[in-house]
């Protein structure tokens, strides 16, 4: 895994301080929880994709220390001392905790190239192929059967897509009935 200079640790602390703050009944401004889901984000981004540049790691230290900013000047001193040494811990790396890597589902079928989109329908109910090939030329769109189970995938110039669609929803109303 990548090297992100324990500032992965660092969120986990001040995703904590935060929350504790909110059962102590101190109102956190909603930009803190904005800025940690930025951060969040960012760092989930440079460690699951190889070709980010290192420079994501100074935006996701410039959110975290105006999230700390912002914490820290609402804890007492006994909150203030517990999580500065939990803090340092996570910066020096001796904090065993572990990131939240907040994936979205890449689907292979779902892609868009240039002016070529391609989107994927569930279907109700199994259509025949054919009806879909005619769709398709008629649109001048592809109707393929997904890898997944009951869905369809409708790739073309996106004004096609829609056109294509529009005609696919009244067929599958006509087959419902």
């Amino acid at each position: 895994m990548k090297d992100v200079r324990n500032l992965d640790k660092q969120w986990v602390v001040l995703s904590e301080l935060s929350a504790e703050l909110v059962n102590r009944g101190v109102k956190v401004p909603e930009i803190v929880f904005d800025k940690l889901r930025l951060a969040n984000s960012l760092l989930s981004y440079y460690l699951l994709d190889p070709h980010v540049s290192i420079k994501t790691l100074a935006d996701v230290e410039r959110e975290l220390n105006f999230v700390q900013s912002q914490l820290f000047s609402l804890c007492d001193a006994e909150l203030t001392e517990k999580y500065l040494n939990k803090m340092m811990k996570a910066v020096r790396g001796e904090l065993n905790v572990r990131f939240p890597i907040s994936k979205s589902n890449y689907n292979k079928e779902v892609k868009k190239r240039g002016k070529v989109e391609a989107v994927r329908v569930k279907l109700q109910k199994e259509i025949q192929i054919e009806r879909l090939s005619d769709l398709g030329e008629w649109h001048g769109v592809i109707f393929e059967y997904s890898d997944e189970k009951d869905k369809v995938i409708i790739e073309g110039e996106i004004n096609r897509v829609k056109n294509a669609l529009k005609d696919f929803a009244v067929m599958w109303k006509e087959d419902a009935n």
